[in-house]
């Protein structure tokens, strides 16, 4: 049950117990400072200006607002602009990221020696203190430092802030670039996050913003960086690799002596030395017997480890430093094969992780929200979470939003999930001068040296559908064969030149140039590389093309849907088009952003739920996507796992939400599980039973599916048996036999019923329930491998459902904040969607 999704209830008088989960959001007051972690390794000094900024534009609007902070909030909370996302209100703001606006603080004090620093700045700003001009920033993925020393007072400073919209920026850079940028040039041209340019799954809101700022402090005399471990090798339980880290110093270094502890997650001290040591890269070699290795969560333990460096000189400790790291190694495997068991020949696209080939399992993350300044911590932590609780190993962050926050990746270390990163480039072509490309090389080393040492961080991709859009989307229609050139030229600058040599140099974590290798165009793009299949959704597909179309590595593939009441009903007058049958409201066309997405969602509806779709409520509609997103899109996964021995991995497009709106999310931007969500829980079980019918009626066939993913801790074959029953919507079993049937870990098994139904058997009333058990586990209460599934014959519109009386009762309150309810049916009651006036999400009845 779910309050946003759908179950299914298999009994005559179902009565099923629900938990609904409150979480507490810990809001922090827009009075407090806070240094996000894009400056964590900065050690910077954080300080307040007591009292307001005042925004202030051309047309003498002055608000009062803070930095760090958004001009969007500052202009919503003094009421110069309403919520963007709520009604029509998109349009009725753009006029804001258009134009020019000031930042002005009050009076303050001087509050440390030390150059001043700015991160996660939206995107073009001119900083200056008491007059005197600071800097500049261009770039809002990296920091930037400005010397003060010679402007600062001790005291009545005051510090501005010029924005200048990115459009007149944009218009300069493509007036001046030395070759057309196909795509999008007036985003393109900016480095700043991509999709507030406006996206098919988020409205346009280009602000102007500041993440981070503080002053670092005065110089240490000696410092100790960049931390980390590099496993090299690992062979039974022995780890072998090395421990490095960076030192700068201005003592004498005579008697200086560095000391290394690396500790497992119990606090034992596995390897450690000490050395006297000239100032700069350190790196040395450890061996450890019995190591806690770093594993997915559905594999082991994602153990972590401290490594603590610790500088003593002859007056005493100098410096310690400690870093969270993790004992794994991991590769990308695209090796050539010679033919695999779908008769082609291609090259796999698997990770290799402390030496077990994996199925990479998840889905694809955007920015939780569109005013930056608005997405905390907490929230990337409950998005990793929400995504272990659907049995997922791996996100992919996407190029067109931001690079992942430390808590995010703190998060995926904790809980054993691997990340994909994009670099921040999508969908367009970029330039290619010297100019942008210093930018992009600055911006890369810092991402790269900060994000490195998780032991989470499985690869970095150049960009995302970029060579795809270049080869496919018709973008060299028009230009010269010289033009040609030198946007190629370009591309190979950043993708196969730039970004590579800096990953390599700085991370040992593999590099892909671009996601995806091949497009759903190439008639190859199942054989090699990762692929992005839109046959489904922008090409008319079926869904079952899924099982037809399987690639070597699935890294997008989706379906929209709308979200549920509770969180729609923010954002748009849902009373008043509740019950309404046209969809053509101005509130509906502007939360959805796909201009065919209406007429796609009716075209694939007609098929499971009938043609008459005109006279459904916007209510009953919106259930329907959801239930269609469910099943479609959930059993895309399935196609992949149950064709393991040629496909290894499958991420969804897309898990999460900026804003609320029409989108192809499981969770949606309150939070909410849709029904995908659960479904995809249960498509990434550790365990999956599948069924699908060959043939229906006289001489009937159904085809059925067992397959884990690979484990090191399992068997290489596990004793089952399969249960097949057929069920009356009365709930009476009509028959039901057992056959044996093995479960091997990675390898797809099969087997083929014949006669499971009659030619008289009326299909509109019955389903076939399946049920695998592990026959090596004695107390059957505590297996972990058993799995069951649902087939159904015929169409949800032709099963013969009565109308069900549901009755739910509150039972109690749990000492753990969540709810107990108790839902009754009286008759077999089909994907019942239930709400909540709460925040939170249902558990699985």
């Amino acid at each position: 049950m779910f309050p946003n999704d759908t179950k299914v209830l298999h009994l005559k008088h179902a009565i099923v117990f629900c938990t609904v989960r409150k979480f507490l959001l810990t809001l922090l007051s827009l009075l407090a400072f806070n240094i996000p972690d894009v400056l964590a390794q900065t050690s910077l000094l954080p300080f307040t200006i007591q009292g307001n900024w005042y925004c202030i534009d051309s047309a003498a609007i002055s608000v009062p607002g803070r930095l760090p902070g958004s001009l969007h909030n500052a202009l919503i909370s003094s009421g110069i602009i309403p919520d963007p996302f709520v009604g029509t209100n998109e349009d009725s703001v753009q006029w804001v990221g258009r134009m020019d606006w000031k930042f002005i603080s009050e009076p303050f004090e001087k509050p440390h020696e030390g150059d001043f620093e700015v991160g996660e700045v939206l995107t073009y700003s001119e900083w200056s203190l008491n007059g005197v001009k600071l800097g500049e920033t261009d770039n809002a993925f990296r920091p930037w430092e400005f010397g003060v020393r010679e402007a600062i007072r001790p005291t009545n400073n005051i510090l501005s802030v010029v924005f200048t919209a990115p459009s007149k920026v944009a218009e300069s850079r493509i007036k001046n670039a030395n070759h057309p940028l196909p795509g999008d040039a007036e985003r393109a041209v900016h480095r700043a996050p991509q999709f507030t340019f406006g996206w098919d799954w988020a409205m346009t809101l280009v602000d102007c913003s500041v993440g981070a700022m503080g002053f670092k402090g005065e110089d240490l005399d000696f410092a100790i960086s960049q931390i980390d471990v590099q496993t090299d090798t690992i062979e039974g339980t022995t780890a072998r690799g090395f421990v490095t880290f960076r030192t700068e110093s201005k003592l004498e270094n005579d008697g200086l002596l560095l000391r290394w502890a690396l500790s497992d997650p119990l606090g034992k001290m596995v390897a450690a030395g000490k050395f006297r040591h000239e100032v700069g890269e350190v790196k040395i070699p450890f061996k450890i017997e019995n190591a806690l290795l770093w594993w997915t969560h559905d594999l082991g333990e994602p153990n972590l480890h401290t490594l603590e460096i610790v500088a003593v000189g002859d007056k005493g400790l100098i410096a310690r430093e400690k870093q969270v790291v993790g004992l794994r190694t991991l590769r990308l495997d695209t090796s050539k094969d010679k033919e695999d068991s779908k008769g082609a020949k291609g090259a796999k696209f698997q990770w290799v992780l402390n030496n077990v080939p994996i199925f990479a399992g998840g889905s694809n993350v955007v920015p939780a929200d569109l005013i930056s300044n608005r997405i905390r911590g907490a929230e990337d932590v409950a998005l990793v979470e929400n995504a272990v609780k659907a049995n997922m190993n791996t996100l992919r962050i996407w190029g067109g939003g931001t690079y992942a926050s430390d808590e995010f990746m703190n998060a995926c270390d904790k809980m054993g999930v691997l990340v994909w990163h994009d670099f921040m480039f999508a969908c367009a072509m970029y330039p290619g001068d010297t100019k942008f490309l210093e930018s992009v090389s600055k911006e890369t080393t810092y991402q790269t040296t900060r994000l490195r040492h998780h032991p989470s961080l499985a690869m970095w991709c150049g960009n995302n559908e970029v060579s795809e859009g270049w080869e496919r989307w018709g973008w060299k229609v028009g230009l010269s064969e010289l033009e040609i050139g030198e946007i190629e030229k370009s591309y190979d600058r950043i993708f196969n030149e730039l970004l590579p040599s800096i990953v390599s140099e700085i991370d040992d974590a593999p590099y892909w140039e671009s996601s995806p290798m091949l497009g759903r165009g190439d008639s190859d793009f199942v054989n090699r590389g990762d692929a992005h299949d839109w046959g489904i959704w922008h090409d008319g597909y079926s869904f079952d093309s899924l099982w037809t179309r399987v690639p070597r590595f699935m890294s997008e593939f989706g379906f929209q849907s709308f979200p549920e009441k509770s969180t729609f009903s923010t954002v748009v007058n849902y009373d008043s088009i509740l019950s309404s049958t046209d969809r053509t409201s101005a509130e509906l066309i502007s939360h959805e952003k796909h201009s065919r997405g209406f007429d796609i969602i009716d075209a694939y509806l007609v098929k499971p739920f009938g043609g008459d779709l005109g006279k459904l409520s916007f209510d009953q509609w919106t259930y329907l996507t959801q239930l269609l997103q469910a099943k479609g899109i959930s059993d895309g996964v399935r196609a992949a796992r149950l064709n393991q021995d040629h496909c290894s991995g499958s991420l969804v497009w897309q898990l999460n939400d900026c804003q609320p709106i029409a989108s192809w999310s499981s969770i949606d931007s309150h939070g909410k599980w849709k029904l995908l969500h659960h479904e995809l829980k249960d498509a990434f079980a550790p365990t999956l039973l599948y069924g699908v019918w060959e043939s229906v009626g006289r001489g009937s066939k159904l085809k059925v599916g067992l397959v884990a993913n690979p484990n090191p801790n399992l068997n290489s074959a596990i004793p089952g048996t399969l249960r097949v029953s057929l069920v009356g919507l009365d709930g009476d079993v009509i028959s039901s036999n057992d056959h044996a049937f093995i479960l091997t870990p990675g390898t797809p098994n099969w087997i083929v019923l014949e006669d499971v139904v009659g030619k008289r058997t009326d299909l509109s009333s019955t389903f076939v329930q399946l049920s695998w058990t592990d026959n090596s586990c004695i107390d059957k209460s505590k297996c972990e491998l058993g799995a069951s599934a649902v087939v159904w014959a015929i169409e949800p519109k032709d099963i013969k459902l009565q109308k069900a009386n549901i009755s739910v009762e509150k039972l109690k309150n749990q000492d753990d904040g969540s709810v107990l309810l108790m839902i009754e049916s009286d008759v077999f009651a089909k994907s019942v969607q239930l709400e909540a006036n709460m925040s939170g999400n249902f558990e699985d009845n």
